[in-house]
């Protein structure tokens, strides 16, 4: 998996489960996710690591996230992607077995 493939896909889930007014490609990379445009408060943090998650079928853990130092769209890139490289697919379904739909969540 190519590096803009993995952005593309990140900057995708940003924009539905953060309902971003602007389209994927206008997105610049070292945009903080804290500007005013994305909007990022610690409960939409967490519903996108849950969606980025499910999307890559990767589990993140805290202490990764935390030592990410997470401040731009191109180090959540980053982080999912060392994932990608690092560890194999895990299930990407509920427990209960039904996929994971994160336009959903609260």
């Amino acid at each position: 998996m190519t590096s803009e493939s993995t952005a593309a896909r990140v900057k995708a889930i940003m924009v539905q489960v953060l309902d971003l007014d602007m389209l994927p490609e206008q997105i610049d990379d070292e945009l903080s996710l804290y500007s005013s445009s994305i909007r990022l408060d610690s409960l939409g943090f967490l519903r996108l690591i849950v969606a980025l998650e499910a999307e890559f079928g990767r589990q993140i853990d805290d202490e990764d996230v935390m030592e990410a130092d997470l401040e731009t769209i191109a180090s959540l890139i980053q982080l999912f992607e060392d994932k990608l490289v690092a560890e194999p697919l895990c299930d990407q379904t509920a427990p209960a077995g039904h996929p994971i739909n994160y336009e959903k969540m609260p």
